[in-house]
């Protein structure tokens, strides 16, 4: 094995800091090689292990971790039977500091000498011949308007950030209290569910489905499930605090409206922001004419948090794609 700091690092850096439990991955560049012992075609991200020969001869088991979740590399026409058991393979990335032999990879090289790109930032670092989850295109969306499903379907990002836009005027109690946050020991790191608004800002699709009285939001984010409810405008007198919160919604044309209070969920993010219990957050999903693109903006009110309301927009697509499993686990 060798260790290699290169401009590369850069990008790099950019890509492990930007994700959810990444925070304990060093920005030292790790090149291993050796034998492809597993493939772990598991959500929240695609992993291998492998098995090296260290300068000392002796065999160590590496956790490669890909950056890429299992909607990235099916795009990308990937599937387990893809990577061959046995196979030499090389793997870089940066290591961890928590944990022993344990990498966060962006580029795998097969034998056949074809290098995969575990994300879609990362450009070819050993090979030019390259296999990457492709940017999905709008041709690509299924003719959603003859379904006639309405907001009643799968709904997917294009790609982790695209078409996102964020208005987050924080407080400076808010600011200084992230100096409290452990990047090491934090609810992602321990793979604890999240609660509002962390659950629709994630790159993994959800769904809704219609209960008459009731809407559920199925989101692929550790399985989670929120429940609208469409036959009242607020929580009743004893509805408890809850990470999700509770949410009433309603229709405005093809807009639906839904309000969320009564949430206990601690963070605003995930680098340790607080937020407080008084928190309100208003929703706005709003269907395109041709059913084929849901458009979100999410309003969140909290004198602890903001000094004014804060605002996040983003957008899903119809591509007829489906919820996997979510499967992270601690190390």
């Amino acid at each position: 094995m060798r260790t290699i700091i290169t401009v590369w690092l850069l990008a790099f850096a950019a890509i492990a800091s930007a994700h959810h439990s990444r925070s304990h991955y060093s920005q030292e560049i790790l090149e291993i090689e050796g034998e492809l012992i597993a493939v772990h075609w598991v959500n929240p991200h695609v992993g291998f292990t492998v098995k090296v020969v260290n300068e000392d001869g002796q065999e160590e088991l590496w956790r490669v971790e890909g950056v890429s979740n299992l909607l990235g590399m099916q795009r990308g026409g990937m599937a387990p039977d893809f990577f061959t058991i046995g196979q030499h393979v090389k793997a870089v990335g940066s290591p961890s500091v928590r944990r022993a032999r344990d990498l966060l990879t962006t580029n795998l090289l097969l034998a056949n000498g074809k290098e995969v790109l575990l994300s879609r930032n990362t450009g070819p670092y050993w090979s030019e011949e390259t296999i990457t989850a492709p940017k999905v295109a709008e041709s690509e969306l299924v003719d959603a308007s003859s379904e006639n499903r309405g907001v009643f379907r799968v709904w997917s990002a294009v790609a982790n950030g695209v078409g996102q836009s964020t208005h987050f005027p924080f407080t400076e109690t808010a600011i200084t209290a992230r100096d409290e946050w452990d990047p090491i020991d934090n609810f992602a790191e321990r793979c604890e569910p999240e609660g509002m608004p962390r659950i629709m800002r994630n790159p993994h699709p959800f769904e809704f489905i219609n209960h008459n009285t009731e809407f559920a939001l199925v989101s692929e984010l550790y399985d989670l499930v929120r429940t609208i409810h469409m036959d009242r405008s607020a929580p009743p007198a004893n509805a408890s605090a809850s990470p999700l919160g509770f949410s009433a919604g309603h229709w405005e044309d093809n807009s639906l409206i839904v309000s969320t209070t009564r949430i206990n969920w601690p963070y605003f993010d995930n680098i340790g922001t607080p937020q407080s219990e008084a928190v309100e957050m208003l929703e706005t999903f709003t269907l395109s004419a041709d059913q084929s693109r849901l458009n979100y903006r999410l309003v969140v009110t909290d004198p602890t948090t903001f000094v004014e309301p804060a605002v996040y927009e983003r957008y899903w697509l119809a591509f007829g794609e489906e919820i996997e499993l979510f499967d992270c686990q601690v190390y």
